[in-house]
């Protein structure tokens, strides 16, 4: 783990206000759970039906034919949980942090197209998809490949969870720019979402299990997307 979450929450209470400077603010009722290989684990596909917000200002969900995605908008819980927690683990991710990413960033759809552009479950811009040697953005083993590859980057670049969040939305060079998180309305209530909802996994799901997680994954098959090419 790269950040010290005094330092989270106090970045988190800074932009919400004095609500979120005593802690995390639980903002999300309990998210329902799905089980695999033994262990229980957030269902994001259920958490996503059941979050109002599925259709929020700012996200097309455009009819399949017309945004090129051939693959189903959503896919099967299970299948979901295994590649969020498979590549979290292959990048040295939590996993926690990537389902609220992508809970944010597509609601889980993976056919979801951001009015600039981006593609897929974690809403991946074309020209990034060309740097990571992404071809198919809407699938959803690809995507989560290519975007957990690329969280991975920017937490290495900027060694803290708020920083990497802020160059994953606004791009790392505003990120070095800035020395932070850039001022940018759109940015900041992103990582602050995106922190929000990562406080509440947390929470409800400690540490230790995730470890579990890591290890019963490490002694199954890992997914491995179809001629994914290498940057």
């Amino acid at each position: 783990m790269h950040v010290s979450f005094p330092a989270a929450a106090l970045f988190v209470g800074v932009l919400a206000g004095s609500a979120l400077a005593a802690g995390p603010k639980i903002v999300s009722s309990p998210m329902p759970s799905t089980e695999i290989h033994g262990v229980t684990l957030p269902d994001p596909v259920a958490a996503a039906k059941r979050d109002a917000s599925l259709h929020q200002a700012g996200y097309k969900f455009a009819d399949k034919k017309a945004v090129g995605c051939r693959y189903p908008a959503v896919i099967e819980d299970g299948k979901l949980i295994r590649l969020v927690n498979s590549y979290s683990r292959k990048n040295g991710l939590d996993p926690r942090l990537v389902y609220a990413l992508i809970e944010q960033e597509s609601r889980f759809n993976a056919c979801a197209v951001s009015p600039k552009g981006a593609q897929g479950l974690m809403q991946i811009m074309p020209d990034t998809q060309k740097l990571l040697g992404l071809t198919e953005p809407f699938d959803p083993e690809r995507n989560i490949a290519a975007g957990t590859k690329y969280l991975k980057a920017m937490l290495d670049q900027f060694q803290t969870e708020v920083q990497a969040l802020a160059a994953y939305n606004a791009g790392p060079g505003a990120v070095a720019k800035h020395g932070g998180v850039p001022p940018y309305d759109e940015t900041k209530d992103y990582v602050l979402k995106v922190v929000d909802r990562y406080f509440f996994l947390r929470l409800r799901y400690p540490a230790e299990g995730i470890g579990v997680i890591h290890q019963k994954l490490a002694a199954s098959e890992e997914p491995r997307p179809a001629a994914m090419e290498k940057p």
